[in-house]
């Protein structure tokens, strides 16, 4: 806040991640908050928000706590409660962390950093996704067509469950050496993205695992978008392994910070976001009828990221960060629901905020 109002400033890169070791300690503070979603049929009372340092004003600029009974739980909603805090949830600076858990990883995050932005992006896309959900529609696929029509000009390698198997080889092919943009809708953990063939929905595609990522060469690094459950879940170890076996860290950090390949910055989400399958109207409100899967939840918020580029002519990674969150905020945040707030809190940028999209 006082940065803000001495400064000016717009971005703000949190650096610094779990500590190694037993017990959880950070390297840079984090926030948890308390938004039990019981209708998921799983126990999540907690989940870290990196949006909780990038909300500094309500809509009367006060300061926005996210705990404004003062009881030093933030965004709090348990179980059989109503939503006890006042949160705006509007971002008021772009932020984005560098989950770093050493000095190596430091460096290698600032040596693709200033690679990425001394280069040149090329001008496609890699497109990887399958059917989500049982009700009629491949969302993924739906989805990443979606992302397409923002991006004029961008060739597109897709990797579609409907056209061929989506394993680490096939994804590794598609990106070559190297994209501009990756995004991959589906399923997610801690350690895992996968999806569906249409309608084969007693098994799942092999799809991409943390231990596949060391394997990747690419020369130029996609920023890559993990659509799926808690794939950006940056407080996972080897002590702290919840909705995933144990793992030293999750598979959007892991992938942003490979040496010599990978990313250069990773969305996911530390928690669960909402699906929306099927087609029940127009949810977002824009005067057309599509497929949920695009117009809310976690599908929705992505798309933004792709509007914010290549539509509105945001030229910065932690911009189109703050415009799709923003813009899920206009349309779903009244009135309060459990999964829409788990959906906006939880969707994080791993990577510099300020980072020049294509480069200088």
């Amino acid at each position: 806040k006082d940065a803000i109002e001495e400064w000016g400033i717009k971005y703000v890169m949190l650096v610094g991640g779990r500590k190694p070791g037993i017990k959880e300690e950070w390297l840079m503070p984090v926030r948890y908050v308390h938004v039990t979603w019981p209708e998921t049929g799983y126990v999540e009372t907690r989940y870290i928000s990196d949006l909780y340092f990038a909300d500094i004003y309500d809509a009367n600029y006060s300061f926005s706590s996210w705990d404004t009974d003062s009881n030093g739980i933030f965004s709090e909603w348990r179980k059989m409660s109503k939503l006890k805090d006042e949160i705006d949830l509007y971002p008021d600076v772009y932020v984005g962390r560098l989950a770093c858990r050493n000095k190596a990883e430091l460096q290698i995050m600032i040596d693709k950093i200033i690679s990425y932005e001394n280069g040149e992006a090329s001008k496609k896309v890699v497109l990887v996704g399958g059917d989500t959900f049982e009700p009629e529609g491949i969302e993924g696929e739906i989805v990443c067509d979606k992302a397409l029509e923002y991006l004029q000009g961008y060739e597109a390698a897709k990797v579609y469950a409907s056209q061929t198997d989506l394993n680490p080889r096939n994804i590794r092919n598609a990106l070559g050496d190297g994209a501009a943009f990756m995004m991959l809708h589906g399923h997610g953990s801690p350690i895992r993205w996968n999806t569906c063939k249409p309608d084969e929905f007693d098994k799942r595609e092999r799809g991409l695992w943390i231990f596949d990522i060391p394997f990747f060469f690419n020369e130029e690094y996609p920023i890559t978008i993990f659509g799926g459950c808690h794939t950006a879940m940056f407080n996972i170890s080897l002590t702290v392994f919840k909705w995933a076996p144990p793992a030293p860290e999750c598979l959007s950090w892991w992938f942003a910070r490979k040496y010599n390949g990978g990313g250069i910055a990773s969305f996911g989400y530390t928690a669960f976001p909402v699906g929306t399958p099927g087609e029940s109207g127009d949810l977002d409100g824009n005067g057309i009828n599509e497929p949920d899967c695009v117009e809310s939840g976690y599908g929705y918020m992505q798309l933004g990221l792709f509007e914010a580029y290549g539509v509105e002519g945001k030229e910065y990674l932690g911009e189109c960060w703050g415009y799709a969150v923003s813009r899920y905020v206009e349309h779903f945040k009244i009135p309060y629901e459990r999964w829409h707030l788990h959906t906006i809190q939880s969707f994080v940028l791993l990577g510099d905020p300020s980072l020049k999209i294509g480069g200088y």
